[in-house]
């Protein structure tokens, strides 16, 4: 992991660790085939935590890059 020096707020960081607690607990249900290939619910919701804090890294004024930024216990946004 490659540490950024940019933090989210106690709010954005409360929020991506609820949507992450969400998508640790949430079963692999899928509607269809084509559902369960993708990973079904389980993988929404992770595209769903992944997203936010993305979307929140980007609000900070870090760069677009390729995937996700990730968020570090203290907040702090990191890239691989």
């Amino acid at each position: 992991m490659k540490d950024t020096g940019v933090f989210a707020t106690k709010e954005e960081i409360k929020k991506a660790f609820k949507l992450a607690t969400q998508a640790s607990n949430t079963p692999v249900i899928a509607f269809s085939s084509a559902h369960a290939m993708r990973g079904g619910l389980s993988e929404d919701n992770w595209r769903s935590a992944k997203e936010y804090c993305h979307a929140m890294a980007l609000k900070h004024g870090l760069p677009e890059i390729e995937g996700f930024y990730g968020m570090k216990k203290d907040g702090e946004f990191v890239t691989v």
